[in-house]
């Protein structure tokens, strides 16, 4: 089986290539490069994205019509919608959408032209090992090193994960106004970030199962300001790392 990988900070992406893979090879293509190797048993392929929905989805494409994968893991971070949501807590994709699609009134708001698709579910099989992924992550957040970490920053230790959906969008979410519309308009959003749903469809297009993972950034209040850089660095990161060893190793 053949995984591709997907993060969207070149700090997760460095620290799983670093710490991950073994075998590497590295191909340029499309302004973007590929990093080819093992983890464990597994044969992977791992690429930055870059940010937004058609570089996302240029390099989910790449990755299942050049690499061939099998299937793809996305991992990155997003802004909380869902008010039960804090800083450090990991949100696994149910279902994904773009909350800014909008080709009304040929189309409703927020489906897909020419699909009758509003919604890109995730694989039930992935969603099943990131969230006991994340899950078994999050249990180690509490010795003493990771505690002092979080204090640091300013957020509780004790973080959790959910399964729920995540909108996608090219747009920043940085204001109280435009988290209540878009929680407005579909109420069961937990989280917002600018790419999922974009390798979502990707996927749907070409039949390859995936999973979204994020860590939460910031809170649906806005009111948490947190060191971003050094939460991605510190915390984000190695979220990431941990997950993607722990999925692969089921």
């Amino acid at each position: 089986m053949k995984i591709g990988i997907m993060g969207a900070m070149t700090e997760e992406v460095d620290l799983i290539l670093k710490k991950l893979m073994t075998d590497v090879s590295t191909l340029k293509y499309g302004s973007r490069t590929y990093h080819c190797g093992k983890i464990d048993k597994h044969e992977v392929i791992l690429v930055f994205s870059r940010y937004g929905k058609v570089a996302a989805a240029t390099a989910a494409t790449t990755l299942i019509t050049k690499f061939k994968i099998d299937q793809l893991i996305f991992t990155g971070v997003a802004g909380a919608v869902s008010k039960d949501l804090n800083v450090g807590d990991i949100v696994i994709s149910d279902k994904l959408y773009q909350h800014d699609m909008n080709a009304y009134p040929l189309f409703p708001e927020h489906e897909i032209p020419l699909t009758g698709i509003t919604f890109f579910s995730a694989d039930s099989a992935l969603i099943k090992k990131a969230k006991l992924s994340a899950t078994k992550v999050l249990s180690k957040t509490k010795d003493k090193a990771s505690i002092e970490t979080f204090e640091k920053l300013g957020i509780s230790s004790h973080s959790k994960c959910v399964v729920g959906t995540i909108a996608s969008g090219d747009k920043f979410i940085s204001n109280i106004d435009q988290t209540k519309d878009i929680i407005k308009k579909k109420p069961k959003t937990v989280a917002v970030e600018m790419e999922g749903a974009a390798v979502a469809q990707t996927c749907y297009d070409h039949k390859v199962p995936f999973v979204v993972i994020r860590a939460i950034s910031d809170r649906a209040d806005h009111k948490a300001h947190v060191d971003f850089q050094a939460f991605i660095e510190k915390i984000a990161s190695h979220y990431s790392k941990n997950i993607v060893q722990n999925m692969l190793s089921y």
